[in-house]
């Protein structure tokens, strides 16, 4: 199998295979999730480009490699396997935790020499408030105990995300804190040169820093701003939003135009 067939693998393409060469989006989902619940309500508006979910180690799908509770360690292969790939000025985006994951493989890429078309985060928290979160879990019993009793505590206030609620609660809560751990165990947060579109939610709660300019100090590049009706998961009822920000960008990305 060549290199470029396992770099692939490591995808879910739940519209087309891949065919390369063309404008593309490489996705990263909320913490703890599988890569379907994030992208199912975006697949039916996905445009003409080549639409990527990644397989977060850790899950169903992807059991041993790498350790998934190594942002770092996810993100340079996150970046090895799209180089492999040979994708052309790809625009990366994430939900929440994602959005974190999302930057660090752009860092990672931009290491490589690769030239990443943009950066999308979606009601993401910046990499100062994840600073800001890490050092209050570590004063407070460590990044898992602190992950834990916080999971706990929205639990017992019935305010779980709706992912991690239902007969799968349990199962569900590993790879959620995992996720978590390895965001507040991430200190590396070095400005980088792609250029920045965020997506905020007007409803946000679950975001403390609130400015919709709260990535901006993180992009060497342009930054652009949009704000969306609704909460956290907005998106789920009004995809459209995210999609028409990837047809338009993934293009201006791919053409050179940006």
């Amino acid at each position: 199998m060549s290199n470029k067939s396992t770099a692939l693998e490591k995808w879910w393409f739940p519209t087309s295979d891949y065919r390369g060469r063309r404008p593309s989006v490489w996705l990263f989902g909320g913490a703890g999730v599988e890569q379907a619940w994030t992208a199912n309500p975006l697949i039916p508006l996905v445009g003409d480009y080549d639409f990527a979910v990644w397989r977060m180690p850790g899950r169903s799908v992807r059991k041993d490699e790498p350790d998934p509770t190594s942002l770092r360690a996810v993100g340079r292969e996150i970046a090895e396997s799209i180089a492999e790939i040979g994708a052309v000025r790809p625009v990366l985006s994430g939900l929440s935790f994602g959005g974190l994951l999302a930057f660090v493989a752009t860092q990672e890429l931009e290491k490589l020499g690769v030239q990443v078309g943009r950066f999308v985060p979606i009601v993401s928290a910046c990499p100062n408030e994840w600073r800001m979160g890490a050092v209050y879990a570590w004063l407070n019993g460590g990044p898992v105990r602190y992950t834990k009793r916080r999971l706990a505590a929205a639990d017992k206030a019935g305010k779980l995300p709706p992912e991690l609620s239902g007969a799968n609660r349990e199962v569900m809560q590993r790879p959620y804190v995992a996720d978590l751990t390895a965001g507040f165990r991430e200190w590396s947060h070095s400005v980088i040169k792609t250029s920045i579109t965020d997506i905020s939610a007007s409803d946000e709660q679950r975001l403390h820093i609130s400015n919709l300019t709260r990535w901006r100090p993180y992009t060497r590049g342009e930054f652009d701003s949009i704000t969306s009706t609704g909460g956290h998961f907005f998106y789920r009822e009004h995809p459209e939003v995210v999609s028409r920000v990837f047809d338009r960008e993934s293009e201006i990305a791919y053409s050179g135009g940006f």
